[in-house]
């Protein structure tokens, strides 16, 4: 296995992204919700390298299953119209898994609604 020094080759940099976006997004808008507190720190911290290491070892997974998803060596790195394909539908469903995580951690367990 070659580790690089990109992000963009490591198979959990979306799922970061994601991530740290979907979470800023759900910050802002749920009630009670506050960026200074020591939710933002569980959230921002642990969970973004928890995911990463979670999709990193799915995407990992997936390109040992799936030889046609490696990125291919050398200058240029275009990958081939299946493996684009498929790496669409991955992201796809990385953004929905991440989505409805994300605010199941938020609503849930950080900021729980109050019981009536």
């Amino acid at each position: 296995m070659k580790l690089s020094n990109r992000p963009e080759e490591f198979p959990g940099y979306f799922a970061t992204i994601l991530w740290v976006g979907v979470g800023v997004w759900l910050f802002w808008t749920t009630p009670g919700a506050a960026f200074l507190s020591w939710q933002t720190l569980v959230y921002f911290v642990l969970g973004t390298v928890g995911i990463g290491i979670l999709f990193g070892m799915i995407g990992l997974t997936l390109q040992r299953l799936i030889p046609i998803l490696k990125p291919r060596e050398g200058p240029i790195k275009t990958a081939p119209p299946p493996a684009q394909f498929i790496g669409t539908l991955v992201a796809a469903a990385q953004f929905v898994v991440i989505y409805f995580l994300a605010k199941a951690v938020v609503t849930q367990i950080l900021f729980p609604a109050p019981v009536a």
